[in-house]
C-alpha cells in the first residue's frame, strides 16, 4: 500500500507504521517503526531532545515519560531482546511527547526488518502533494485502495469522527447501564416505602386517630419517597463527578484531557428522579393512607 501511493504524483510524502513485541530490561512493550524522513511531515511528533531523523542510523527514540521511568537519557545504550535476533542494545537518539501512534519506543522501518519476521503496516499515511487539491489526493488514495479491500481510506475529518462514534457507542452502553440502574432503584424505593409502611402501622394508625387526613398520610409517604431519590441521586451524581475527574486525571496523557460537566443534564438527572420518586411512593402511600384506624392501632 505504501509503496503504492509513494507512486502517485498527486500523493507527497508516505510512510507506513508498524509494530511489534520485544523486550525492555525483562519487561514486554511494544515498539513502532516508520520512514524517519517522512514521519515527522505526516505527524505532529513534538521532540523534547534529541532529532527523529537520527533513527536512520538505526537508533531509537523513546516517549519522554517512558525515558524518565526507565532513567534514560539521549546517547544512552538500552539493552533490548527481540524474538528473531536476540539480545541487542539500541542507542537512545531523543525522546518525544506522548504520541497516540508512536507508543513508546519508536525505530526505523529498516531496524524493525532487521529485527522481525512478520513486516505488516497498520496504519499507511499520506498528504496531498503541494498544489495538488484534496479532492485530487483522495482519488489518487482511493484508487491504490481499491487493489486492498482489507484497507480503510480515512481523512483527518473522517479519522475524527469514527473516534468520536466510538466514544459514543460508550456513552450510549453507560447510558443503558444508568436506565437499568435507576430501574432497579425505582423498585428498591418502592419496596422500601412498603415495609416502612407495614412497619409504621400502629404510627399511621395513631395519626389517623388523632386527626391526620389521608391525603396528609399520601403526602407524607410521597415526602419521604421524593427525599430518599432526590438525595440518592444527588449522591450519585457527586460521586460521578468524582470519579470522572480522576479518570481524566488519570488519562490525561492519553489525549482525554478536558472535564466538561454537564450542568443541565445533571439537573435533569435529578429532577426526573424526584418524579420518579412521587411515581413509586403511588402504591405505598395508598396502603397507607385506607389502613384501618381501629386495626392500624391495635396492631403489634
Amino acid at each position: 500500500m505504501a509503496s503504492g501511493l509513494a507512486r502517485e504524483p498527486e500523493l507527497g510524502p508516505v510512510t507506513g507504521l508498524k509494530s511489534g513485541e520485544f523486550k525492555v530490561g525483562g519487561s514486554t512493550t511494544s515498539l513502532y517503526a516508520g520512514d524517519p524522513e517522512n514521519l515527522p511531515l505526516l505527524l505532529n511528533i513534538e521532540m523534547v531532545t534529541g532529532d527523529i531523523t537520527s533513527l536512520a542510523r538505526g537508533e531509537v527514540v523513546v516517549e519522554e515519560q517512558e525515558a524518565k521511568d526507565e532513567g534514560v537519557e539521549v546517547g544512552d545504550v538500552i539493552p533490548v531482546t527481540f524474538a528473531r535476533t536476540g539480545d541487542r542494545e539500541l542507542r537512545v537518539a531523543g525522546t518525544y511527547e506522548r504520541n497516540q501512534l508512536l507508543g513508546q519506543y519508536t525505530v526505523s522501518a529498516e531496524t524493525y526488518e532487521e529485527n522481525f519476521t512478520e513486516s505488516l503496516d497498520f496504519v499507511v499515511m499520506t498528504k496531498a502533494a503541494p498544489g495538488v487539491g484534496p479532492d485530487a489526493a483522495r482519488a489518487a488514495v482511493d484508487r491504490v485502495a481499491d487493489g486492498f479491500p482489507n484497507v480503510k481510506v480515512r481523512d483527518q475529518v473522517e479519522f475524527k469522527a469514527e473516534q468520536k462514534r466510538q466514544i459514543n457507542q460508550a456513552l450510549g452502553l453507560v447510558s443503558a447501564l444508568l436506565g437499568l440502574a435507576v430501574v432497579i432503584a425505582f423498585l428498591g424505593i418502592v419496596n422500601t416505602l412498603a415495609l416502612s409502611v407495614f412497619e409504621r402501622t400502629r404510627e399511621l394508625g395513631l395519626l389517623r386517630a388523632v386527626g391526620m387526613a389521608r391525603r396528609q398520610v399520601k403526602g407524607m409517604i410521597r415526602g419521604e419517597s421524593v427525599i430518599i431519590s432526590v438525595m440518592g441521586a444527588i449522591i450519585g451524581l457527586a460521586v460521578g463527578v468524582l470519579f470522572g475527574w480522576a479518570l481524566v486525571a488519570d488519562f490525561s496523557g492519553e489525549g482525554i484531557s478536558e472535564l466538561v460537566i454537564p450542568v443541565g443534564q445533571l439537573v435533569t438527572y435529578v429532577v426526573v428522579a424526584g418524579i420518579l420518586g412521587v411515581v413509586a411512593a403511588v402504591f405505598p402511600a395508598r396502603r397507607a393512607a385506607r389502613l384501618d384506624i381501629l386495626e392500624a392501632i391495635s396492631h403489634e
